[in-house]
């Protein structure tokens, strides 16, 4: 079978008032255990609308990698996340990406819950065009929440 994920990103930013460390852990937390030590985390600063410093923090992954952490994310969702989700897809998906955005501080404490907040960890997985066009989305993810 080929894999039906390209590319997964997570991002979340980091305010001056919070410690990047726990910012860090939150977004970690998002990841299956294996992935959690030793990556690759990608950092930038910015300004925030009153000058006050924003940093943003970003992992990415490819491949098998990209197919076991979308799994993960997906099956980590409750069943009412998992419907949203479902249900919402039109407004979620675009261009062969996915978006979700999940509430950071309860990923710190290891929760998975979608929140369309502004203080959110944001997750975009790319699929593969080729498994869209001949399975379609909505039959991917539903894999993808069962394996």
């Amino acid at each position: 079978m080929i894999n039906p994920i390209e590319h997964v990103e997570l991002s979340t930013h980091v305010h001056a008032t919070e410690s990047e460390l726990k910012v860090v852990r939150a977004l970690l937390n998002l990841l299956p255990p294996q992935y959690r030590d030793g990556i690759n985390i990608m950092r930038s600063g910015g300004q925030g609308h009153f000058g006050n410093d924003i940093g943003t923090i970003k992992v990415q992954f490819k491949g098998q990698d990209a197919l076991q952490i979308a799994q993960h994310i997906l099956k980590a969702v409750d069943q009412l996340d998992r419907e949203i989700i479902l249900v919402t897809i039109n407004s979620r998906f675009s261009d062969g990406k996915l978006y979700l955005r999940f509430n950071k501080q309860l990923a710190y404490n290891g929760v998975a819950r979608l929140d369309d907040g502004d203080d959110v960890i944001k997750v975009i997985i790319r699929f593969n065009h080729w498994v869209i066009k001949n399975e379609g989305i909505e039959t991917i993810i539903k894999q993808l929440m069962r394996h």
